[in-house]
This record gives C-alpha cells, structure tokens and sequence, in this order.
C-alpha cells in the first residue's frame, strides 16, 4: 500500500532587505540649509548690535529713517550739531539740521558723490583702540575721548571736560590720567606701520597771545615725550604743533574746556583706495 504524503499546505517566506536604513529623500538638507542661514543673520545682527563705532550705527539708522524729501541738510559746526534726521527728529524744528546720513556712515557716497571711506587698517585700529582705551577707563572716558575717523587718518582728541581736566590749570604738563591715555595709545601704534601727528590746542581766553601758542606748543610736546617714553619711535613722529585757539571743538563756545585738548593724528603707512575716489558719469 503506498505511503500517503502529508497533506500540510507549504508555506514560502519571502524576506525583504533593505541596505542602509532605506531612502529617507532630501528634505532634511533643505531644513540644514534653513538653519544654517538662520544662524547666519543671527549672529550679523549680534555683530551689528555689538559693534561700538556709534557714528557708524547712527549713519545707517538715520539712512533707513523715513524721512521728508529735503529734510536733510548740512550741519553745524561742532559736535553737539550731530542731531538725527528722521522725521521725528525733524518735525519739532523749523530748520533742517544735521549730518547726510551716508556721511555720518562713512561708507561711501551715491552716484555723482565723493567716497569718504576710511582705510581699512586704520579701521580695525581704531576699534582696536576703543577697546584698550575703555579696559581701563571708566564711563566719564566717553567725554574725555574722541574719534574721528578720514579717508587716510584717524584722529584722537583727548579734552578736557568740566567733570575731568586733562591739564592742570593753565599748564602743558597732562596729568596722570591724560598720561595714562597717551601711554596706552602710544603702546598700541607702537607695533604697527603708521605716522604720528601730535596738536596741542588751548581754548579762547586770552586769545592768539604768544602765551596761549607756548602753552599749545608745551602741550604737544610734553604729549611727543609721554608717547616716547611709552615704546613710540622717534622717527614715527612726523609732525608736532601749536594750534593755540585757532580749531576751537565748539567755535561758538570758545571758552568750552573740551576746546583745551591734544590731537593725535594717525596716519595709514598705505592705503588700498586710489588718492581721488570721486565718481562721475
């Protein structure tokens, strides 16, 4: 009798493999791309916020300001006149005042204009500068020290104010504090290729008097002496005045004690931009 064969249904198993975890698409890539630009202008506006040149940062303010056509016009002499011109600013004056935003800026000028843009060296020394100037300093320093920033030049003013002299009365001896501040402004140039240029300045009282054109001149020598002495090479020093009174900071305040200062004149040792940056079509 012949052997019955199970009648069991056979079953087949198939097994599906899948290499590498499958294809997941590129959505991913697009939400990287996403974040990456995101953080990008994060950290541009962090950079913006934290940047410490303020001129700079009121020039694009007031360049982004909606303001009336023509509201804008030129400044007076002095920095007090340095008044925004958006049109809040503007609608509680008859007058327009101020400084054109672009110029305020000093990023160049629109078509037809004149560039004003400082070399780009003396840019990064004149944050440089801040910087070791308000390491040891505290917030009276804001009023005792100026910047001012050119094409090829960068100008320290140290002044005198009514809350801190920079000078003993009627003397061209700096004091301490304004010995300090050459003494690190000496010691920051010193490793760089600039030139030097040192102005002793004294306000009105007692007018353009040889007294007056002494005490400027013992005021920018003593200032060629303390930066000496600090590291600055002689031969970095190019030029060393007397201006007595005659570049008052306030010409319609002569008496002002901020009159009464030592301008360092820094100058590029070179400068990328071509000497005449005028654009004409």
């Amino acid at each position: 009798m012949p052997t019955k064969v199970s009648e069991r249904p056979i079953v087949i198993r198939r097994v599906k493999k899948i290499a590498d975890g499958g294809h997941h698409g590129g959505a991913w890539k697009v939400a990287y791309a996403d974040f990456v630009t995101a953080m990008m202008a994060f950290f541009m506006l962090l950079w913006l916020t934290a940047n410490p040149d303020k001129e700079m940062l009121k020039g694009l303010a007031e360049y982004f300001s909606p303001a009336a056509e023509g509201a804008i016009g030129p400044g007076s002499d002095g920095p007090a006149a340095g008044a925004g011109n958006s049109r809040a600013s503007q609608s509680s004056r008859q007058q327009p005042s101020g400084t054109p935003a672009m110029e305020a800026a000093t990023a160049g000028a629109a078509r037809g204009g004149t560039a004003n843009v400082p070399d780009a060296s003396l840019r990064v020394l004149a944050q440089e500068l801040r910087l070791a100037i308000d390491s040891g300093s505290d917030s009276r320093d804001a009023d005792n020290v100026q910047f001012e920033e050119d094409a090829d030049s960068l100008t320290i003013s140290l002044m005198d104010t009514a809350r801190r002299p920079m000078f003993g009365g009627g003397s061209g001896e700096p004091n301490a504090y304004a010995t300090n501040l050459l003494s690190r402004i000496a010691r920051k140039v010193a490793g760089t290729g600039v030139s030097i240029a040192l102005e002793g300045h004294t306000d009105a009282g007692g007018g353009l008097s040889e007294a007056n054109w002494r005490l400027s001149g013992n005021r920018s020598q003593a200032a060629r002496r303390i930066m000496q002495a600090a590291g600055l090479s002689s031969d970095r020093i190019t030029q060393v005045s007397a201006m007595a009174s005659t570049r008052p900071v306030y010409p319609d305040q002569p008496l002002r004690p901020e009159n009464r200062r030592i301008a360092i004149i820094i100058k590029a040792e070179g400068s990328a931009l071509p000497p005449d940056t005028s654009f004409q079509f």
